[in-house]
């Protein structure tokens, strides 16, 4: 295998040069590394139209012919059945979606035989308590902790690839982009031979990596956080509808409160229930849909920095600093074009989430993503800081020892906010002998950005710089809500 190699950051829209029109479907990902979202089939089985809507009976009819191998091999794991069964459980987590909990790549963890090898004992465990056969993709998550969501995910992904290629080729078509041949192992399964395809496929390059893997793109109605499906809710159903049978067939009465091992045991030893409750789960989505993620809102705050972050590198100009004395009015420049681009660009939106302030980790990454890019074409480390003096300062430049700089991100509604200007920078730079610091003071409130307020806090910053004899800075950004580009033009 060809070594990989990350050659930059970028989201598809960005590296092919387009923008998503209004209304567009498609999930853009970033690609250079997975953004932690996975494809629900559930929300899949809700799609109308060719070619989601065979999706189901498609996952249905592969995991039967899994276990029809299953029980062919009657547990002998030497045999040609048990392998064939094994090779069909082998779900490597695919590239080309750019999804799941790689922090620094797209490329999982591994080849995703071992995991399947865990999906193959739990079929085998199911079958020997008698279930043969499933009617419904409910029934699957009673097989066990290997059919977990991650899993499921993948496993989706493997067998409908090649309509998740051709539905990428039809949006590369849209915005007349290059196409690229890559060679696709798991393009769906082929059922006549009984084995996974794979060919080579035209699809839009992935700039970030080398060898090029290609991109697959996905419609964002199929995506969650985590697939909902939840082993607790079995219990509750055996509980609410079947306990009276249960006392009469087993002498006692079931309680609640068991653990996963309980329930998955009672799932397996009672296969007639667990084929109950797998009609009823698969009625209950139909009858009331889960819902994907809200991507307008992104209220687990997994889009909004990287697309700020992104934004702030296409209208970011500085100087990449040649000398030792430049490195602090780098660092100063970086900081006062964050604050002209989330005044006047628009970036002020991301610090909130409808009506209501982000948090400050969420207003802390914010920054970090923004200045992320321009940092590395300077060659210069940002990393967030552990504890020194009297607490955790925000962030720490510096290329070699001697260019250091600290900047510290506060709320000017913290109740810790008048500290927070006298403690933890000055101490930090005093410990560390840096000689430039900043504090980041964002403000929400009108209160917050009048003269009064302003003209008290930076007295309190140059006292500081001045009886600590070093570089201290504030400065203001003001997140409030601006009045559009026409509002603004009727106003003049």
């Amino acid at each position: 295998m060809a070594a990989r190699t990350r050659h930059s950051d970028a989201t598809f829209s960005h590296a092919a040069g387009i923008q998503r029109e209004a209304g567009a479907n498609w999930f853009n990902p970033t690609l250079h590394t997975d953004t932690e979202f996975f494809i629900d089939p559930f929300l899949m089985f809700d799609a109308s139209g060719p070619p989601w809507n065979g999706i189901h009976d498609r996952l249905i009819d592969f995991f039967n012919c899994a276990m029809e191998h299953v029980v062919a091999s009657d547990g002998n794991r030497l045999s040609v059945e048990w392998e064939r069964a094994a090779a069909m459980f082998s779900f490597p987590e695919p590239p080309q979606f750019c999804l799941g909990y790689g922090a620094k790549t797209i490329f999982g963890s591994g080849s995703g035989r071992s995991l399947g090898t865990g999906m193959l004992e739990a079929a085998l465990r199911a079958i020997r308590a008698g279930i043969h056969s499933i009617d419904d993709f409910g029934e699957l998550m009673l097989f066990g902790e290997h059919f977990g969501h991650d899993r499921i995910s993948d496993m989706v992904c493997n067998i409908a690839k090649d309509d998740f290629a051709t539905y990428t080729q039809g949006i590369a078509e849209r915005y007349d982009l290059e196409l690229t041949e890559v060679r696709i192992p798991h393009l769906g399964y082929d059922f006549q031979h009984d084995r996974w395809r794979r060919g080579k496929v035209l699809l839009p390059a992935n700039p970030c990596w080398t060898p090029n893997p290609g991109v697959l793109l996905v419609p964002e109605e199929f995506l969650d956080e985590l697939p909902k499906m939840d082993d607790a809710s079995f219990w509750d159903w055996v509980y609410s509808n079947e306990n009276e049978q249960l006392r009469k067939d087993l002498g006692y009465e079931i309680t609640r409160g068991l653990d996963k091992k309980a329930i998955l045991s009672m799932a397996r030893h009672r296969p007639s229930l667990a084929q109950k409750y797998g009609v009823r789960y698969a009625t209950h989505y139909r009858d009331a849909p889960p819902r994907p993620y809200n991507f307008g809102r992104d209220p687990s705050f997994k889009l909004t920095p990287f697309a700020a972050g992104e934004q702030f590198a296409d209208i970011a100009t500085l100087a990449v600093p040649s000398e030792e004395g430049e490195f602090c009015d780098f660092v100063s420049s970086l900081i006062d074009e964050f604050k002209w681009a989330v005044e006047e660009r628009g970036i002020w939106k991301s610090f909130w989430s409808k009506d209501l302030p982000r948090q400050e980790p969420d207003a802390q990454r914010l920054f970090q993503m923004c200045v992320l890019r321009a940092c590395k074409a300077a060659d210069i480390d940002i990393s967030p800081e552990t504890n020194a003096g009297s607490g955790a300062v925000d962030f720490k430049f510096s290329a070699g020892w001697k260019r250091r700089a600290l900047v510290e991100l506060k709320f000017a509604k913290s109740t810790s906010y008048w500290d927070n200007l006298t403690e933890q920078t000055p101490t930090y730079m005093k410990a560390e002998d840096i000689s430039c610091g900043y504090i980041i003071v964002i403000q929400h409130a009108d209160e917050h950005c009048a003269s009064e307020f302003i003209d008290r806090s930076t007295a309190v910053v140059e006292r500081v710089a001045k009886e600590a004899h070093r570089s201290y800075r504030i400065v203001f950004v003001d997140v409030r809500e601006k009045p559009s580009a026409s509002k603004r033009k009727a106003n003049d």
